[in-house]
């Protein structure tokens, strides 16, 4: 996919930083390794966005660094932060979190599932032009990638913004290897759908083990749903494509 160059492109990264300015991010995440390479990366990667015509986000440019870049960061490292393994974000769309875990991590073997035709090229491209060689793009709908080489095989499972929890647990766990991590970036019903997802956490083999909001200085308007994967994913799931969604486990 070719990314267009437009003289205004200049112009919208610059109000990337009316909100929130980049340099900001080496402080606001200390215990990340070697800012002056991964810094970079992530304004490219921003740029090459605002270069594509491919739509990813509604969200406006000014707010790109504190919605995208810091929450993603934020999202990583109230998951724990891991250094190595294998994370799978689920609808990854412009790349968040998982190109910008790529891009902090390098250690970590990234997989990105992305159903859609035009994102996951986005994403293949975009990983391709950041020079991020641990991430594999997966063009295929979550209930796929769960009966498929991924399943049960992920330290860390990651989504932000794709279903409501008990649609979200069917994504994930099937992908999530038994011991790892389950993270579930959600908004203010985050709460309320996990009590929806009782069900869905006991038949996917879950437990829920912490609700972490998001630091005030990152946005604070968002918090991470934990869950560790205690068992084998069970066989009756993922159920088929479209299925979770209409039917979630009750």
């Amino acid at each position: 996919m070719r990314l267009r160059k437009e003289p205004e492109i200049r112009l919208k990264m610059a109000a990337l930083e009316a909100t929130l300015p980049w340099e900001t991010l080496p402080e606001l995440f200390p215990d990340l390794e070697e800012p002056e390479r991964w810094l970079p990366l992530l304004r490219e990667h921003a740029e090459l966005l605002a270069a594509t015509p491919v739509q990813t986000t509604t969200v406006k440019g000014e707010e790109v660094v504190a919605r995208h870049f810091a929450e993603s960061l934020e999202a990583y490292r109230l998951a724990g932060a891991p250094e190595a393994g294998r994370a799978v974000d689920v609808g990854s769309g412009g790349g968040f979190p998982g190109l910008v875990m790529a891009a902090v991590a390098p250690g970590i073997e990234v997989h990105l599932v992305e159903a859609r035709k035009k994102r996951a090229e986005l994403l293949a491209e975009l990983a391709e032009r950041l020079g991020l060689s641990n991430v594999t793009v997966s063009g295929e709908r979550a209930e796929e990638a769960g009966r498929g080489p991924l399943r049960d095989g992920a330290d860390l499972a990651i989504a932000r913004a794709v279903a409501p929890l008990p649609v979200l647990l069917e994504y994930l766990a099937p992908l999530t290897a038994p011991g790892g991590t389950i993270a579930a970036v959600k908004g203010s019903r985050g709460e309320s759908e996990l009590t929806e997802a009782e069900a869905a956490i006991e038949a996917l083999n879950c437990e829920h083990t912490a609700t972490e909001a998001m630091r005030a200085e990152v946005g604070g308007r968002m918090r991470v749903l934990l869950f560790r994967k205690t068992g084998p994913t069970p066989p009756r799931y993922p159920r088929r494509p479209g299925i979770p969604r209409k039917r979630p486990i009750a």
